[in-house]
């Protein structure tokens, strides 16, 4: 019997020693979209990087561009081929390094996708999985195991795109929403024009490597930051993790944790994230968008082509100098109206404008200027087309951002393009009302007008002065 037992506790013995370099994980699991995290437990950052440091790459000594504009907080070197710091609300470049530079985006594509899908479906739509959009991906690339014919709704569809990055749920997403894939991937590009990316192309949903598909850092922050103003994208960025129940096929919940390791309790945590999302893919390298918010600043990081855990430190590099050097002002409100009390004068030529309402602010503008400067220290060029007045404000040669005010009709059509300027221009730095700035926003005839009352006036007080003299002779004279 013992005999019989030797030659079974051999073979146990072999088979574990010929295992133990390959753990089941490694063999079953199917790879998370960050494989760049593959020291890192992959996608959950539960286990510690214990190898050493690779060398910093080629791209580490790359130029940044931002750090050439004179006055400007200098930038951090980050290993990123290419990255970007903008400000949300206002639009404004904090950091530019190779921002126009075409890239992979790998699964940062599905930022734009549930864009669009938010904007042309439902949360309550009923998502059918066809054969094509589950056996279509890539093998062993990123998914939750949907089965043909399985049912889900859009808002769980759009967790798994988001959160756990599912390659067949975008595709899913894409066939529902745009009939078919290549539909949705028009609109994809379309949406992208839309919003003024200039080097974007998508040839799927799910950011898979296509020779065609492509973006940059800059387009990427547009992208995001038009996603953010969508409330419902914003939640399920934020979520730490998601439950999709059971289905009409599958008997088990699925449990979707959140991949963006600087949301969640992990090494690479970032006070003030509030979401984003990760890629991976073998061209690509490793991509991340990144959402962050301090001091009433909200900050969108985008960082392409990078490698393993670099992709977050890079990015708590660039948040944290965006934080550390950077102020945020309000220039206007949406809807804020800028008036002002024309002398009676002056309102012979707008006689509808008694009211005194000069224009209407488009939307909110911001500027987001270095900590150790003022607004004083910028510089604005103004231009006028039809109703609309633009300003744009400078640091040095850098566009800081542009303010839109809807001209009031009887200005535009009633005065000179150099008036109006002078006028809004005034105005719209000067809402307080004082005397001084209400004569300084009139328009330039106002001095040789001036010129000629002053004229009459001096006229007038010789006349009077030369009819009193008249008077006291005749006086003298009566008393003589």
């Amino acid at each position: 019997m013992k005999k019989k037992i030797w030659p079974l506790l051999c073979c146990a013995l072999i088979t574990t020693v010929l295992t133990a370099g390959f753990p089941a994980s490694h063999v079953l699991a199917t790879p998370t979209d960050a494989q760049t995290d593959a020291a890192v437990n992959q996608e959950d950052g539960t286990a510690e990087n214990t190898t050493a440091q690779p060398a910093l790459p080629e791209s580490y000594n790359w130029p940044i561009q931002s750090n050439e504009t004179e006055g400007w907080p200098q930038g951090p070197q980050v290993q990123a081929e290419t990255a970007i710091v903008m400000e949300a609300d206002s639009g404004c470049i904090l950091y530019a390094k190779g921002i126009d530079e075409r890239r992979e985006p790998a699964s940062i594509t599905k930022i734009m996708t549930a864009l669009v899908a938010l904007e042309h479906s439902r949360m309550d739509e009923q998502v059918t999985f066809s054969h094509n959009a589950v056996f279509s991906i890539e093998q062993g690339s990123t998914h939750i195991g949907i089965k043909e014919g399985e049912v889900l709704t859009m808002e769980q569809c759009l967790y798994g795109v988001l959160l756990a990055s599912a390659n067949e749920v975008s595709n899913g997403v894409a066939e529902h929403v745009g009939g078919s894939i290549e539909e949705f991937v028009d609109m994809m590009n379309e949406k992208a024009q839309e919003i003024g990316c200039k080097n974007t192309h998508f040839s799927n949903a799910n950011g898979l490597h296509n020779d065609e598909h492509y973006t940059t850092a800059y387009d990427m922050a547009l992208i995001t930051q038009a996603a953010l103003k969508n409330p419902t994208f914003r939640s399920i960025m934020s979520t730490d993790h998601f439950i999709i129940p059971t289905t009409n096929i599958t008997n088990e919940e699925r449990w979707l944790n959140n991949h963006h390791k600087m949301l969640r309790e992990t090494k690479f945590h970032y006070d003030g994230c509030i979401g984003g999302k990760t890629g991976y893919t073998t061209d690509a390298g490793n991509t991340l968008v990144t959402v962050a918010d301090r001091n009433d600043m909200e900050l969108i990081c985008v960082t392409l082509k990078t490698n393993a855990n670099a992709v977050y430190t890079d990015t708590a590099l660039l948040l944290d100098y965006g934080f550390n050097n950077f102020q945020k002002i309000a220039l206007c409100q949406k809807k804020q109206q800028i008036s002002v009390t024309l002398l009676p004068f002056d309102r012979q030529f707008y006689p509808e404008h008694a009211s005194g309402t000069i224009g209407e602010y488009q939307n909110d503008a911001y500027a987001v200027i270095p900590s150790d400067i003022q607004m004083e220290n910028l510089t604005k060029q103004v231009s006028i087309k039809e109703n609309l007045e633009e300003t744009e404000y400078y640091f040095n040669s850098k566009l800081i951002t542009r303010r839109l005010l809807t001209l009031s009709s009887v200005l535009t059509s009633g005065s000179p393009e150099n008036a109006v300027n002078l006028l809004t221009d005034t105005l719209t730095d000067h809402s307080d009302g004082n005397i001084i700035t209400k004569f300084k926003a009139l328009p330039s005839w106002k001095y040789p007008v001036l010129g000629i009352l002053g004229f009459i006036l001096v006229f007038y007080i010789i006349l009077l002065i030369l009819r009193i003299k008249r008077r006291k002779k005749r006086r003298r004279k009566r008393k003589k």
